[in-house]
């Protein structure tokens, strides 16, 4: 059976080459799953897909640009009259930062209004959760401690897809990507050594670490857009759409 893999953002946190935020599109039969929606992702959303559409929403780890989003595409569910619940995972702070988020930009409705579909969290952890159709398992990471990041591992119609929110190289990152069908990893940066993002140069590396079938890049900062033409790997882009 295909699985399809739509990137409907692809872009690091600044939106380097006009490139939206965080928001990669799973589906194949009876499967609807977006992993990460960042704080601009709505607008690249509704240009490729119908969001009613999306059966759950599994977040990397709690910074704005992979979670941002979701109050913003909750809302506008609302108003647009979805009636089908919306599952979101992540990690444990997870409920309590979006409540922060939709406090902090819609008062007026968080809370006075009743929702007018099912909405619900729970915390992704290392046993696989049912979302949207999918197994979707969560292991930790080195990112940036706060954010809680973790990468995620999809089963999804026989095939694995894996995936590395934000996250330096370590032997954790591996594990995450450990026999995938598709490892989807970030490169925010081509060469530069950052305490928290893997580069270009760092992923080539340890390529034969990854243990994965295929690999695409994602989340691509200014710094890796300015050296496309060295780049050998797959690289994602906005509405980009790939088979597994």
């Amino acid at each position: 059976m295909t699985v399809r893999v739509q990137f409907l953002g692809s872009g690091s946190a600044f939106s380097d080459g006009g490139r939206a935020n965080a928001a990669i599109h799973v589906t194949a039969p009876g499967v609807s799953l977006l992993l990460d929606c960042g704080g601009s992702a709505l607008p690249g959303i509704k240009k490729h897909i119908d969001p009613k559409t999306i059966d759950a929403i599994a977040v990397t780890h709690l910074h704005g640009d992979h979670f941002g989003g979701i109050p913003f595409l909750v809302i506008e569910q609302h108003f647009t009259g979805r009636k089908t619940p919306l599952l979101v995972g992540g990690p444990p702070s997870l409920a309590q930062r979006l409540r922060a988020e939709e406090q902090a930009l819609y008062p007026d409705f968080y809370g006075p209004t009743a929702l007018g579909f099912p909405f619900s969290t729970v915390v992704l952890g290392a046993k696989p959760t049912e979302m949207g159709g999918a197994r979707v398992a969560a292991l930790p990471v080195r990112h940036v401690a706060m954010a809680e990041p973790h990468g995620l591992r999809v089963e999804v119609a026989g095939k694995l897809i894996a995936y590395s929110g934000d996250a330096r190289f370590t032997p954790e990152l591996a594990a995450v990507s450990k026999g995938a069908d598709l490892f989807i990893c970030e490169a925010t940066f081509f060469e530069r050594d950052d305490p928290s993002h893997i580069s270009y140069r760092e992923l080539m590396k340890h390529r034969e670490d990854f243990q994965a079938k295929r690999i695409v890049l994602t989340h691509l900062g200014a710094e890796t857009l300015a050296h496309m033409t060295e780049v050998t790997l797959e690289t994602s882009a906005d509405g980009k759409m790939i088979e597994v």
